[in-house]
């Protein structure tokens, strides 16, 4: 019996806490504070990056050094409900 109840809470606990499979929609303002939330951790200056999402489409512009860009790009095409990246962000030193 304990077995069973094991079981069933590891089931239940998998349900909660699973993540959005890759070609799972996810909705752009959810998908908005996410990207915000990466960007946070990051980027030394995250919030003069600007964002926009349109279906999955993740267009990111404004100033960031260039040591971080590949790292952000990188982080972006693996969170799960982005389709593509369109980085337009500016490097500098």
């Amino acid at each position: 019996m304990r077995l069973l109840l094991l079981g069933v809470a590891i089931g239940v606990l998998a349900y909660v806490f699973r993540k959005p499979l890759r070609g799972q929609p996810v909705n752009d303002d959810v998908l908005i504070t996410r990207i915000r939330l990466l960007l946070d951790e990051l980027l030394e200056h995250a919030g003069s990056v600007n964002i926009a999402v349109h279906e999955g489409r993740v267009t990111l512009t404004g100033p960031a050094a260039k040591t971080e860009l590949r790292a952000v790009v990188r982080a972006l095409r693996a969170l799960p409900g982005v389709r593509t990246v369109d980085c337009r962000l500016t490097a500098h030193a």
